[in-house]
């Protein structure tokens, strides 16, 4: 294959992808949804949590800023920490007294600010696995 067949070959393979993504980009926001959630992305606006992805000690959201209003919930990922939307209210506490090793404790370890799996003490770990080294440690869920 000559060097011309190959640059044409390269060229057509980058050009048609590249104008898909164009026209996506260009069509981004357009839709008219108006949710909660980011459609392009399916993430919580406010942390970046997927839908349904919430119940999760470290889960930060400010359920002033809710549709409803504060407090008011239509699903779960409306309340914060492992609060629950019970009949349209933010029910139970956001972050109860937990030890930081037992097993029923959820923590997303990509939410850390240190990075997804590092630590600096085992609080920053989910469930029963340890910080060693800055890194979580253990069997995950």
């Amino acid at each position: 294959m000559s060097t011309t067949a190959v640059l044409r070959h390269l060229v057509a393979t980058v050009a048609v992808p590249a104008a898909l993504f164009t026209a996506c980009a260009a069509t981004q926001g357009q839709s008219g949804v108006t949710s909660v959630y980011d459609p392009p992305t399916g993430v919580h606006p406010d942390t970046k949590a997927a839908p349904g992805e919430c119940q999760y000690y470290n889960y930060y959201h400010d359920e002033s800023k809710n549709p409803a209003g504060a407090g008011k919930c239509a699903e779960e990922c409306d309340c914060d920490g492992m609060r629950t939307c019970r009949r349209g209210v933010c029910d139970g506490a956001a972050r109860p007294r937990t030890d930081c090793n037992d097993a029923n404790r959820r923590w997303n370890e990509a939410w850390n600010p240190l990075g997804p799996g590092k630590c600096s003490t085992d609080c920053d770990c989910d469930g029963t696995r340890t910080c060693h080294h800055g890194e979580c440690e253990g069997g995950a869920r």
